[in-house]
């Protein structure tokens, strides 16, 4: 949280000098993530996303959230150069990886229905069983850009199911058939 002394001050209420302190707050705090990126980026970010200025005293910084978020809409500025591959981060390797889990034991909870019931499923219990048979293709791209056979390299996820049908296979579409009409 933030020091008991602070208080939030809405952009559009602070004065120009308070809205410069917290340009320089942003550039100093975001420079190791952007540093070839101009001041121009920064000034326009502010004036578009309006965050809450933290007030400890003179001083003008921002709360982690809201810095979290400038950093997100900074990364999709024009003036950043495309990067290929993409780079992904660790939370969105963790939350690729959360899916793809998911995916698989999704498909193995599917096998268990299709031997344990003799029913059909409703509609929205098919779309969700559906829903999750199926790979997303995103949490695919962002495992498949880490390297995973070095040094220093994540680790794989503990516990991924394996050894039965593949999401979005030709079993599985068989499976959901038998439980959807």
């Amino acid at each position: 949280m933030f020091s008991p002394t602070a208080s939030l001050l809405p952009y559009a209420q602070a004065t120009a000098t308070q809205q410069a302190q917290a340009l320089l707050y942003l550039q100093a705090r975001l420079q190791l993530h952007f540093p070839t990126l101009p001041e121009r980026p920064f000034i326009r970010t502010l004036a578009e996303c309006r965050p809450a200025l933290l007030l400890t005293g003179t001083q003008v910084s921002l709360a982690y959230p809201e810095l979290t978020q400038l950093v997100q809409y900074l990364g999709n500025a024009p003036e950043l150069p495309v990067l290929d591959p993409p780079l992904y981060g660790w939370s969105a390797l963790k939350l690729a990886q959360y899916i793809l889990h998911t995916n698989e034991l999704a498909v193995s909870a599917l096998i268990e229905l299709a031997c344990a019931l003799n029913i059909h499923c409703g509609p929205h219990l098919g779309a969700l069983l559906r829903r999750l048979a199926r790979p997303y293709p995103l949490a695919e791209q962002v495992v498949q850009a880490q390297l995973w056979n070095l040094p220093g390299s994540p680790r794989l996820p503990p516990g991924i199911p394996g050894g039965g049908p593949a999401p979005d296979s030709l079993v599985v579409e068989h499976l959901l058939q038998q439980l959807i009409p």
